[in-house]
């Protein structure tokens, strides 16, 4: 099987997709590619363009930087396929993290270009990969003048979740997140990242902070307690 289409069967039983309009389920399917990943090969790494979406349909990865130490994945077979990169949809921001393969895995890939000219001839689609993104966070998206409105606080506690925990079970949440990675010109962002730093919800680093009580940052947040899109 070298495309989509001969996983059918099997992206069929999984909740999210099966639950897709058939026309875009078909899409999908067409676009996808097979893609062999060997173990510790690197699928994409920190600060590459955005790829597009992944399904993880066998095997293990390992997410995190290099100098971090994130347990590698383990899948039993109710939890493939794993859907992954939706997060690029939304932000159209650099890959924030390394993905290693930590055993034969297989993948397929629906590239980046093609998904935003799907969503560009069917803006209804947008809908599905938010639901997908917003299970995996707890967190209801909001369009952009939506989220202009919320308190300052609230929307970087947003940011910071959606970089914690945008992959999911994959890397049972991330901890060290470099400052860059925010991507946001809130004037309030210095002073507020000090109160959470005070309030030990995070620790400010020199170059990267650390969350340290992910519940509360879901709180702030506003997200319920969700952590799989199984």
């Amino acid at each position: 099987m070298t495309n989509g289409a001969g996983w059918r069967s099997r992206l069929l039983n999984d909740s999210w997709f099966g639950a897709l309009p058939a026309g875009l389920q078909d899409a999908l399917l067409a676009a996808a590619r097979q893609r062999r990943i060997t173990p510790g090969k690197l699928l994409f790494a920190r600060g590459d363009a955005p790829c597009g979406l992944y399904i993880l349909v066998e095997g293990t990865l390992r997410v995190g930087t290099v100098d971090e130490q994130y347990p590698a994945g383990h899948f039993d077979e109710a939890s493939l396929p794993y859907w992954f990169g939706e997060v690029s949809l939304f932000d159209g921001l650099p890959r924030t993290q390394d993905l290693y393969s930590t055993g034969q895995s297989i993948l397929l890939q629906v590239s980046q270009t093609t998904l935003l000219t799907l969503l560009e001839q069917c803006p209804h689609y947008w809908r599905p990969f938010a639901e997908l993104l917003s299970q995996k966070l707890g967190l209801a998206l909001l369009r952009a003048d939506e989220l202009a409105r919320l308190p300052p606080r609230t929307r970087i506690a947003r940011r910071l979740l959606l970089l914690s925990e945008g992959y999911g079970e994959l890397n049972h949440s991330r901890r060290l997140i470099p400052y860059e990675d925010l991507a946001l010109s809130d004037p309030e962002l210095p002073q507020i990242l000090q109160t959470l730093h005070e309030r030990k919800v995070v620790y400010l680093r020199q170059e990267q902070l650390q969350i340290l009580n992910i519940n509360r940052l879901r709180e702030m947040a506003g997200a319920k307690f969700v952590r799989s899109i199984s």
